[in-house]
């Protein structure tokens, strides 16, 4: 058989592919891989590979490209999903199929369904979600539809002073956080250690909990910890979807602030954490208003205390007054009835004086300055005074 040109060949691939796939467009389902994007010129090229169900063999692999008039679609997924344009992802991709002789057989993508990334997005969040219920009851568990979780249930200092703060070192999130925290307009002064660690990309999920771990056997006694990451896309916070994660944050011993900067989505690290906020500056005005809610606190019962001191004060004021009235009411009662017996006394008394009583004709019968009360004690003989008001005159017993 005589061999065909190499030319040949490829016309006749191409008229195949051209009566199999000419004008028609297939969806497919494939992993992107080797990305060269040109967003200045408008077109993009990749690989799209399927692999096997443990993730390491490749079954197929196929070159694609995503020309001008469709690029578009890249922005279109990523405003619909929040996750990048990136190798790694599996797609649903509606493509047409098409051969050159010259260039080979390519994809050309023309469009990509958002809906089938999310999907696979939240499946996969669920089965973690679903795992770690199953696996820690005791950390994690349902209730009314909502996850709960032993950290979520710590109970929250009435001030917030000492924080550990895990971040990238000097990224956006970390300088966002820092900058609300000192220039707070209460002038409220706060401790924050700072434990760096990546927080996105391959491992960063261990780095965290490493972190974490770092954070539980020192010696400080945390108020809170606070975890912070800047904007990105979606892909970009796998780590705080991972199970690893989880685990870590469900069961931490200290309460938890998430401040990781995505608007669209919650994560598992969200779900399970003790309170969730939607960026690093956001995190830093909780703790600010959590501080401030108890200075209010104080402040009210400030003038609660005022209030009831100054009526306390009245009130006693007014008992006293009542009491010093009373008294005083008492007091000239009392001395008007002493002054009243004492008259009375004084009057007795007066008429018992023996002058007095001299005076209405009566004598005294005295013995050496004595006076006598009894006749039996008289003696015959005897020298004895009569004592009258006007002098006194010796007398001398007789026998009768």
């Amino acid at each position: 058989m005589s061999p065909l040109r190499l030319s040949d060949l490829a016309f006749t691939l191409d008229a195949v592919i051209d009566e199999a796939f000419g004008q028609k467009a297939v969806w497919v389902v494939a992993e992107t891989s080797d990305i060269k994007n040109y967003p200045d010129r408008g077109y993009c090229f990749l690989t799209l590979v399927e692999r096997d169900a443990n993730g390491r063999d490749t079954l197929a692999k196929l070159d694609a490209c995503i020309w001008r008039k469709n690029y578009h679609a890249i922005g279109d997924f990523e405003r619909a999903t929040g996750v990048a344009f990136a190798r790694n992802i599996q797609l649903l991709l509606l493509v047409s199929v098409s051969f050159s002789p010259v260039y080979g057989l390519r994809l050309e993508i023309l469009k990509i369904d958002p809906s089938y990334t999310l999907g696979n997005l939240e499946r996969e969040r669920q089965t973690v979600l679903d795992t770690l219920v199953k696996n820690h009851p005791d950390l994690v568990w349902l209730e009314d539809g909502q996850y709960i979780t032993a950290n979520q249930l710590l109970p929250r200092p009435a001030v917030i002073q000492r924080v550990a703060l895990i971040t990238a070192p000097n990224s956006d999130g970390w300088r966002d956080f820092r900058h609300e925290l000192t220039q707070n307009p209460f002038g409220y002064d706060f401790v924050v250690d700072e434990y760096l660690t990546q927080v996105q990309g391959q491992g960063a999920e261990r780095a965290i909990c490493g972190q974490l771990e770092r954070i539980r056997t020192s010696s400080v006694g945390y108020d809170a910890v606070v975890i912070v990451r800047g904007g990105g896309s979606q892909l970009d916070f796998g780590s705080f979807d991972s199970y690893l994660m989880g685990e870590a944050v469900a069961g931490f011993g200290i309460p938890i602030l998430a401040g990781i900067g995505h608007e669209r989505n919650v994560s598992i690290t969200d779900l399970l954490c003790h309170e969730s906020v939607k960026t690093p500056t956001k995190a830093a005005g909780f703790l600010i208003e959590h501080n401030r809610k108890f200075e209010e606190t104080c402040l009210q019962l400030r003038d609660r205390l005022r209030v009831v001191t100054r009526d306390a004060l009245q009130t006693a004021r007014e008992e006293l007054d009542r009491e010093t009235e009373r008294l005083r009411f008492v007091s000239q009662t009392y001395f008007r009835e002493c002054h009243t017996n004492l008259t009375e006394k004084a009057v007795t008394l007066r008429h018992l004086d023996p002058s007095n009583v001299l005076r209405r004709g009566y004598a005294l019968l005295l013995r050496n300055g004595r006076i006598l009360t009894q006749a039996s004690s008289v003696q015959p003989d005897e020298m004895l005074e009569v004592q009258m008001r006007d002098g006194t005159i010796p007398i001398k017993v007789r026998q009768s």
